[in-house]
């Protein structure tokens, strides 16, 4: 009888051990993951950049616009919208000026053709700003920065309404505007001598191609998977994203290799997909994948293991801007055996480590 006592009262306590565990693993896969600040994602304005008006005077005029490595924004627009949708349509908080300023050197433009000018536009939305407010924003810069040289995608967006002109005739209207700034050039290897004091445009529509380079001559050579299902598609984000900067760095110095670090659905907003973050605050609590370890120690290999108690830790979601930048950091520790540059990189609020880790991957092109 005594025995039987035993045995029962050790199932019971076993029963009650695994619920335990069961309840500490599930508590701490789907735990909070802590404050996390990483400078490579700034989701405010007075997050504190670094100004960097004139970075490429220390960059050699033999250059080719092609090797050069360049931070850059996707839908480089957004900042100046603050209506429905925030979360899903907003990718920058910095305008313009700021962007420039603190050494952003390519830019996603898109427009819409409607009354004879061009608005800019994400998707459907307008977003309150026209092409002739980004062009003066250049066009000022580089008359008090002559070493500097702006690129930009020029895409068309939205569809046309009420023109009596077409495409092709409005922007013309603009170059003649800005023609002592406007670089009118189809060569990607042209050297950054030529280019300084000058914008370039990266034309991706068959109307605009007599005014730049070819944007489908830079495609084959970029990485743009945007698409997001859920947030578990980051992983995969990261790895197309990491897959881009070892083509990249190893590539063809003749080539301009782009990698946007962007993505976006409706349940993944931008703001998740750069930094990793619960909410969209620069010093937000990452979020958890709802694995842990030793678990699952084989998933997700490249994202952090935060939260450990008692040997388990909770594996958390990472940004690709702050992945991205400490892929860069390990590139620039050996950037005498580098081939090339990692390209341009194009972000969604981008921050200050990750303007200046890229900046510095082009130290074997300094003067």
């Amino acid at each position: 009888k005594t025995a039987n006592v035993y045995k029962m009262v050790w199932r019971v306590s076993s029963k009650q051990d695994s619920l335990l565990l069961g309840g500490l693993i599930f508590s701490l896969s789907m735990i909070s993951c802590l404050a996390h600040y990483d400078r490579a994602y700034m989701r405010n304005a007075d997050d504190g950049f670094t100004i960097r008006e004139n970075w490429l005077n220390d960059i050699r005029d033999d250059a080719k616009l092609s090797e050069l490595a360049l931070p850059g924004t996707h839908d480089s627009a957004t900042y100046n919208y603050n209506s429905v949708f925030l979360d899903i349509l907003k990718t920058q908080i910095l305008s313009f000026d700021e962007q420039l300023n603190y050494g952003i050197r390519f830019f996603d433009i898109r427009v819409r053709h409607i009354n004879n000018v061009f608005t800019l536009h994400h998707s459907q939305f307008y977003l309150h700003l026209d092409f002739n407010d980004f062009l003066r924003s250049v066009d000022t810069f580089l008359q008090r920065q002559p070493s500097e040289t702006v690129l930009f995608r020029l895409k068309q967006e939205q569809t046309e309404e009420d023109n009596n002109r077409s495409l092709k005739e409005t922007l013309k209207s603009y170059i003649d505007m800005y023609q002592s700034k406007w670089l009118n050039t189809s060569n990607k290897t042209i050297d950054l001598g030529s280019a300084r004091g000058k914008f370039i445009i990266l034309a991706d529509d068959q109307q605009f191609l007599p005014f730049g380079i070819d944007y489908e001559s830079i495609r084959p050579y970029t990485q743009d998977e945007y698409d997001f299902k859920s947030n578990w598609d980051l992983y995969h984000k990261w790895e197309v994203v990491k897959s881009q900067l070892e083509t990249a760095k190893n590539g063809d110095p003749n080539e301009i290799y782009m990698n946007y670090l962007s993505g976006s659905g409706w349940l993944s907003f931008p703001y998740f997909v750069a930094s990793g973050h619960m909410t969209r605050g620069t010093s937000a609590s990452r979020l958890s994948t709802g694995l842990v370890t030793p678990l699952f120690n084989y998933r997700y290999p490249d994202f952090p293991r935060v939260a450990c108690f008692l040997g388990m830790c909770t594996i958390a979601f990472e940004g690709t801007n702050i992945l991205t930048k400490d892929k860069i950091i390990s590139y620039n520790k050996n950037i005498k055996n580098q081939r090339r540059s990692v390209g341009i990189i194009i972000a969604d609020f981008p921050g200050d480590w990750l303007i200046s880790v890229v900046i510095e991957n082009n130290a074997a092109l300094r003067k």
